[in-house]
Order: C-alpha cells, then sequence, then structure tokens
C-alpha cells in the first residue's frame, strides 16, 4: 500500500536537502565555514525531516536519530529563509521577458510554458521555496498551539481509508 503520494514532491525535496548537505558540509567545514557539530546536527535534523516524508509517501518508517519538533521548525525556518533569497536572486538573474511576465502576474504554469529555458532557474527557485515553505507549514501545524491537524492525522485516516471493511457476524 502506499501512503500520500500526492506529497512525494516534499518527500523528495527533504531527501535532496540531506543529499546537499552531506555533499556540500565537508566543504564548508574545511573552510571553517561551519562547525563539524553545527554541520552533523543539521544533518541529523535533516534525516529526521526525510524520513518522515518518506514515512507519508511509502508508510516505511525509517530509522534514524531523532530529532525534535523544535529542530525540525528552526530547520525549516532557516532553509524557508535561504530558500527565499535564492528565489530573489534567480528572480534577478532571469530573463527580462521571464521578470516581466512576472510582475503581469501571469500564473506559473503559463510562465513555464511559454519561457522554458530561460525561466527554469527561476522556476527551480520557486519550486523549491514552496517545498521548504509548506514543509514548514506542515511541522507547525504539530505544535501545541496549532489547532489544525497534523500530517500524522491524514496518514493514519488514510491508512484506515484503505483497509478493507470487515462484515459485522
Amino acid at each position: 500500500m502506499s501512503g500520500l503520494t500526492s506529497y512525494i514532491v516534499l518527500a523528495e525535496e527533504a531527501g535532496a536537502a540531506v543529499e546537499r548537505r552531506e555533499a556540500q558540509y565537508p566543504a564548508l567545514i574545511e573552510a571553517g565555514k561551519i562547525s563539524a557539530d553545527q554541520a552533523t546536527r543539521e544533518i541529523r535534523v535533516w534525516r529526521a525531516i526525510a524520513a518522515d516524508w518518506h514515512w507519508v509517501v511509502r508508510l516505511e518508517r525509517r530509522e534514524v536519530e531523532a530529532a525534535t519538533l523544535e529542530e525540525k521548525l528552526a530547520a525549516l525556518e532557516d532553509s524557508t529563509r535561504r530558500a527565499e533569497r535564492a528565489l530573489h536572486k534567480a528572480f534577478r538573474a532571469a530573463d527580462s521577458s521571464v521578470r516581466d511576465a512576472w510582475q503581469r502576474e501571469m500564473p506559473i504554469a503559463h510562465i513555464a510554458e511559454r519561457y522554458g529555458a530561460a525561466a527554469a532557474p527561476f522556476l527551480a527557485e520557486w519550486d523549491r521555496y514552496w517545498c521548504f515553505a509548506d514543509l514548514l507549514k506542515w511541522y507547525r501545524r504539530d505544535l501545541p498551539s496549532s489547532d489544525r491537524p497534523g500530517i500524522a492525522h491524514f496518514v493514519k485516516r488514510h491508512v484506515q481509508l484503505s483497509q478493507p471493511v470487515r462484515a459485522a457476524a
């Protein structure tokens, strides 16, 4: 049985975030830009986030080191800020026709269709930003102050609805 496959893009982005950190952090540690402890902590938290979303879309739990909700929220807030900066940078670097279309409020799908490769870097950053924003939104639902059910509620409901109904004896 599969899980909530409509969230595959979030699971893929969470996994890609782990891969980017694993690939980039050794050089950043070597250059003195981040500490080894910080790198280890961030990779642990992102592995936990990726494992959460693997469970959401595959209904398979992965054994990883735990991360608290607060750690996940902090990682996602930081990544969302970074992604927003990257989005603005990609927008400024985009072809003027892409910028004009965006400023005329042309829908993203139309920009992609009309401008293709010229819009691709901007659209990639757009997608990444919204993945992080969506992930952050879902984890905020798990805060005690939230009145909205978290993703686990929807996974449990999906599993319940997917199981055959037993006839009364």
